[in-house]
């Protein structure tokens, strides 16, 4: 609601349709990456309970990372071609270590559901790349996310009614705050759709992942669960997660559209 509200107040969706008339209709993987979203909403919601929260990450990294090097490669994202190069790959694995090494003395048992969350990450990976040529193709990185948002809630609505139609809801939740994730991923998908289209696949992802490990690490600082306590080898995962990045951007390589 909030992507359709915006979208509509900015005037982005006549301006997207006005250009892609002149420019005639993109290819329809374009609009699909809303089903990336949408696959990582129910994988993660299935595993979580079950290999926790550290291992769930740590498998959605090793996916979207090391999907984002052949999406590269193979000149999905709207920044052209990137070939694999020493050194972006190096920032995958820096970034997958880190990440572990944050991890590690987290509970949860390693299953099949890991590989559901490392071909979940691909789908991160596919939606990055979707959402980027929407955006160059429209002009609009709002329009891009307001598709996103739409075949994502679409998706998650069939779901959700056969759901309902097979088990009993307990009840939703009280507390509005636990609400605000769509909002937040609408804008996530507007800052991705428009970086992405510079960075590239991989960088785009391997930033976020910093970005996300950071956060995660202030929250902790400031509002530290019950039980819970920041330690050395989470500062020193993050920071590894902002060297990534910068490795990996020195080995762009050349571009080619």
């Amino acid at each position: 609601m909030v992507a359709f509200v915006a979208t509509l107040a900015i005037g982005a969706l006549p301006r997207a349709r006005d250009r892609l008339r002149a420019l005639g209709r993109p290819p329809l993987w374009y609009f699909l990456g809303g089903f990336g979203g949408a696959g990582l909403v129910l994988v993660s919601a299935a595993a979580a309970p079950e290999v926790g929260v550290a291992l769930l990450t740590v498998a959605l990294v090793c996916g979207s990372t090391g999907g984002s090097l052949p999406v590269d490669a193979a000149g999905l994202g709207p920044a052209g071609r990137r070939p694999i190069t020493p050194p972006r790959v190096a920032g995958v694995l820096l970034a997958v270590g880190a990440t572990a090494l944050s991890a590690l003395g987290a509970r949860g048992d390693p299953d099949v559901l890991l590989l559901a969350l490392a071909l979940a990450g691909l789908g991160m990976s596919l939606q990055a790349a979707a959402n980027g040529q929407l955006a160059r193709a429209t002009g609009e990185p709002w329009a891009a996310s307001l598709v996103n948002v739409t075949v994502g809630f679409a998706a998650l609505g069939v779901v959700a009614l056969v759901t309902l139609a097979t088990s009993a809801l307990d009840g939703l939740p009280g507390n509005p705050l636990l609400y605000s994730g769509g909002l937040l991923g609408a804008l996530v998908v507007v800052v991705g759709a428009t970086a992405v289209q510079t960075l590239g696949v991989l960088q785009l992802g391997l930033a976020m992942v910093a970005g996300q490990m950071a956060g995660a690490l202030i929250v902790d600082l400031v509002a530290p669960a019950a039980g819970e306590e920041v330690t050395a080898t989470t500062v020193v995962g993050v920071l590894l997660t902002m060297v990534a990045v910068v490795i990996s951007g020195r080995g762009q390589g050349a571009r080619y559209p």
